[in-house]
């Protein structure tokens, strides 16, 4: 039952890709900037998860101001965070897609129709071109999303926070919203080509302000962030173990 779920969730992502990706660029074209852009990724996310067996909850603590605009913090756990992210959030998002997507048929024209940012991680100003997307995100009066450990759990343990995503927040202005996800590493494991589905939580938390913050608070900034997260990860433990 698992590898049968898995194929058809394999074969659904692509179909729902070509689609989505086909619809946000017809949209971009007759006008640029539409709110059915992020109608269509919320119905991609949708469309994704749907044959794998994922039953997604969300719990929204301290529900932010849906037209302003954030650095999303997050955990990472697997590859469906990007879509139960897509589906939680109750800000319209983009998020950073190596720069060599950009050139992909299809994909890489629709990722350009919803101003996702680009990320050369071979040139040395590539942090420069992040904060330089960042604005445009906000200007935009949309959110980024950022993933700060880099890569995803092995094991669900929180890995290391990198300070990127901290230090654009301050430089940006904009206020960091942490966001917690919670057994997706369990209805899709690190590595492994089998998908289980089961239940995914995301909590979204309270937006923490940046304003009048400094290059030298980066560090307090990451870690009061990280700590929001594995609080609210060892609440869930002991809800779901």
């Amino acid at each position: 039952m698992a590898v049968f779920r898995s194929l058809v969730t394999y074969v659904n992502g692509v179909l729902a890709t070509l689609v989505a990706s086909l619809l946000a660029m017809l949209v971009a074209l007759v006008r640029p900037r539409s709110p059915w852009v992020d109608r269509i990724a919320g119905g991609w996310a949708h469309a994704c998860l749907w044959p794998s067996g994922v039953k997604l909850e969300v719990r929204d603590r301290e529900r932010p101001d849906p037209s302003g605009s954030y650095v999303v913090v997050s955990n990472h756990q697997s590859t469906f965070d990007i879509m139960s992210h897509f589906i939680a959030l109750p800000v319209p998002i983009r998020f950073l897609a190596k720069k060599e997507l950009f050139s992909i048929p299809f994909l890489g024209w629709a990722l350009k129709a919803m101003d996702m940012v680009p990320v050369d991680r071979g040139i040395r100003n590539s942090y420069r071109s992040v904060e330089e997307g960042a604005l445009r995100v906000a200007e935009l009066g949309k959110s980024i999303i950022v993933y700060p450990e880099g890569t995803r759990t092995t094991d669900g343990n929180l890995l290391p926070f990198k300070r990127g995503a901290f230090a654009i927040a301050i430089r940006t202005g904009l206020p960091v919203l942490p966001t917690t996800i919670y057994g997706a590493d369990r209805a899709w494991k690190a590595k492994h080509k089998v998908i289980d589905g089961g239940p995914i939580t995301v909590v979204v938390g309270e937006p923490i302000p940046t304003e009048g913050l400094t290059d030298d608070d980066v560090d307090d900034l990451r870690d009061r962030v990280k700590q929001v997260i594995q609080h609210t990860l060892d609440e869930l433990a002991k809800e779901r173990p």
